[in-house]
């Protein structure tokens, strides 16, 4: 929104998966087909009644295919799962925190 990368390496991490990862108050890792993953934003109080809308609507297969096809081709990794585990996770300032929780919603 900004246009200037998130700075990843001042934070601690080294990948935005890697990042988002750490947040799983925020966004939720989801696995996919083949290996893929999607990212899905947690709804907290004032996107609930959103959250609730776009639940109900119904996604054709075009659209989940893109969608994957999408996250597929930004990705350099495919599972998330394959980041090595620190012992100490860095701490997020919790501007931060806030600005992607409000890109997200």
């Amino acid at each position: 929104m900004i246009g200037k990368p998130l700075p990843l390496r001042d934070l601690g991490f080294q990948s935005t998966l890697e990042l988002v990862a750490d947040m799983p108050e925020v966004v939720r890792v989801c696995p996919y087909e083949k290996g893929t993953f999607i990212l899905k934003a947690i709804a907290d109080e004032t996107t609930k009644a959103i959250a609730k809308l776009v639940a109900r609507q119904k996604r054709s297969a075009k659209a989940r295919k893109s969608a994957a096809a999408k996250a597929d081709a930004a990705s350099p990794s495919k599972n998330p799962q394959s980041f090595p585990r620190r012992s100490r996770a860095p701490v997020l300032p919790a501007t931060v925190k806030a600005e992607l929780q409000d890109l997200l919603s």
